[in-house]
């Protein structure tokens, strides 16, 4: 009984800190959620290059820094 009570503390306590803290870099759909967009309007930004600096990594998989989506977010911020 204390075995399954442990394994079900050790489960959750996984499954919200993966909820709760965010990754150093993010997949796109991971930082559109961040910045509160979609998934397609941070990849028309990016097509653009109005966006936040996106990283390829092997030539096609593209991360985010969280670090440079608060940059962009906070230089687009008008007070």
């Amino acid at each position: 009984m204390t075995h399954d009570i442990d394994e079900i503390v050790r489960l959750v306590v996984a499954r919200v800190r993966d909820e709760l803290v965010t990754p150093e870099w993010l997949t796109p759909d991971q930082a559109a959620s961040y910045c509160g967009l979609t998934a397609r309007g941070l990849e028309d930004l990016r097509y653009r290059r109005v966006g936040p600096v996106a990283s390829k990594v092997g030539g096609r998989i593209v991360r985010y820094r969280r670090a440079d989506l608060d940059s962009w977010l906070e230089a687009g911020r008008q007070e």
